[in-house]
């Protein structure tokens, strides 16, 4: 009678156990790269502002991609490919490259972050305010791999 009660109680150890493992979110891990980057303003005699330098995080959830530029003021811009009430999106991932792009619904402000899968060189542009009017912002420079 005694075993049998050990033998009950392991298994619904192991069947509560099986039941929090599954009912668990799953998280996408983020893959985080440095970059060194310039901005131009071409809107305003291509003003450029001081290079910095950024973190790139990236992630992919299902069909979703999040690529995240980490960085001080201008240097900060996210882009994704999924849809909500306020964005549209959309995966711009080729063979060639890694991208997605963003789009406010009511203000109409874009946001693109691409990364050339063979020179590691990010592009990205967002559309801004700098000193008092709205422009786009194009951002660019070399990127490393983490090892």
């Amino acid at each position: 009678m005694v075993a049998m009660t050990k033998i009950y109680v392991r298994l619904l150890q192991a069947v509560l156990l099986a039941v929090a493992v599954s009912a668990t979110p799953a998280f996408a891990q983020t893959f985080k790269m440095p970059c060194l980057v310039e901005a131009t303003i071409p809107a305003m005699e291509d003003v450029k502002i001081k290079p910095e330098k950024v973190v790139i995080e990236i992630q992919s959830l299902g069909k979703n991609i999040f690529l995240k530029m980490n960085g001080p003021e201008p240097y900060l811009l996210i882009a994704n490919s999924l849809a909500t009430e306020e964005f549209t999106g959309k995966n711009l991932t080729t063979a060639k490259e890694m991208g997605a792009f963003r789009k406010h619904k009511v203000t109409g402000a874009e946001s693109e972050i691409r990364i050339d899968q063979a020179t590691v060189v990010v592009t990205a542009y967002h559309d801004t305010t700098y000193m008092g009017k709205k422009v786009r912002m194009n951002i660019t420079g070399p990127c490393s791999v983490p090892r």
